[in-house]
């Protein structure tokens, strides 16, 4: 009778694990240092952003990891989750320093990263390595139903203050509202994704334990945000020095740098050929951000009394909707190839051409 296989070790983290947290840590403490010593706010924001998607980047595989024996679609809410938290600091963090403008276009900018630059690069590579693609219909239409009320959501309180004849109270009003929505379609839609029946996983592949996964986690989320903070303090000087454009930077750079982990973690899984979870991870991220962190943003502009409104720039609006048409085109026949990942990855391309130039 042959032997039964050995239990997968789980406990300890690897040589790579160990290289991994330790150049981390050893960034964080030089942008830390460059911060007390008043060093160049261009080189303090470089360094803590690096820092911050280095942190990102530990957060994702630690979310990994204690996902790991979970059904796909909890997996892909806990990555997109928890890889939004540097995103969610940074925003608030902006509105707390009276940086609206950079807030909203982070917000705008991280859906756009996920729906156009992360999906598109995971129908690329999962396309060039496994050929014609395929995912569960029903839950990329709501997915894909789900953006497009988003977008609505954005886009009458934006169509309401252009219309002439409004008071600044009253965007406050439409805008509330429209945050209210917001957080309670939320809920509905993650009440929606986790009533419904899901495939269990198999034999967990993880290599940390859950205690060890969930240290990691709450140690490098207190880091991101202390990181975060040293990063959005210096966003303003440094668009002062280089001349790069508040809405560039809002919209490509920081979300860039909050969005790495999740960003990293589904274009990986879909490399080895897992779509549905790796554009669970996608609409998941996208959805959050959409929803529940442009509704935290507006709760934060009333507790510190910097207002925000949903009310975007018409081109960030009209980049927006074309992401939400885009993505319902191609996921709406549960089919996908390479091709289609370019179309979206070529939308992105122009819009971070456009922004650059505002």
């Amino acid at each position: 009778m042959a032997a039964s296989a050995a239990p997968r070790q789980t406990g300890g983290f690897s040589r790579r694990d160990s290289i991994s947290f330790g150049v981390t840590a050893c960034i964080a403490v030089v942008a830390l240092a460059l911060r007390a010593v008043d060093a160049s706010p261009v080189v303090v924001f470089s360094v803590a952003g690096v820092a911050v998607a280095a942190l990102a980047y530990v957060l994702g595989e630690a979310t990994e990891q204690a996902g790991e024996s979970s059904s796909p679609r909890l997996a892909a809410l806990l990555n997109a989750t928890f890889g939004n938290a540097p995103e969610l600091i940074i925003v608030v963090l902006t509105v707390n320093a009276g940086l609206i403008s950079v807030a909203k276009a982070s917000i705008i900018g991280s859906v756009l990263g996920n729906i156009l630059l992360i999906l598109g690069l995971s129908l690329i590579v999962g396309g060039l390595r496994h050929g014609h693609l395929s995912f569960p219909k029903r839950p990329a239409g709501v997915n894909a139903s789900m953006l497009t009320l988003a977008v609505v959501l954005v886009a009458l309180p934006t169509a309401f203050a252009q219309i002439g004849h409004t008071s600044t109270s009253d965007e406050k009003v439409v805008s509330y509202g429209a945050a209210a929505l917001m957080l309670v379609v939320y809920i509905a839609y993650l009440y929606h994704s986790l009533s419904q029946p899901q495939d269990e996983r198999g034999e967990s592949n993880a290599r940390w334990s859950k205690r060890a996964a969930l240290i990691v986690l709450a140690v490098s989320a207190v880091a991101t945000g202390v990181l975060s903070e040293v990063l959005v303090k210096a966003i303003e000087p440094t668009i002062h020095d280089t001349g790069i454009g508040e809405t560039f930077v809002g919209l490509i750079i920081v979300p860039a740098l909050g969005n790495i982990a999740e960003h990293l973690s589904a274009v990986r899984i879909a490399w080895r050929g897992n779509m549905e979870f790796s554009m669970g991870i996608v609409f998941n991220s996208g959805l959050q951000v959409a929803l529940f962190i442009t509704a935290a943003a507006v709760l934060a502009g009333t507790i510190v009394g910097h207002d925000v409104t949903v009310v975007f720039a018409p081109l960030e609006l009209a980049v927006l909707g074309a992401a939400a048409v885009m993505a319902a085109f191609v996921t709406a026949d549960g089919e996908a190839t390479w091709i289609e990942g370019l179309e979206l990855v070529a939308i992105y391309i122009l819009a971070a051409l456009s922004f650059w130039f505002l």
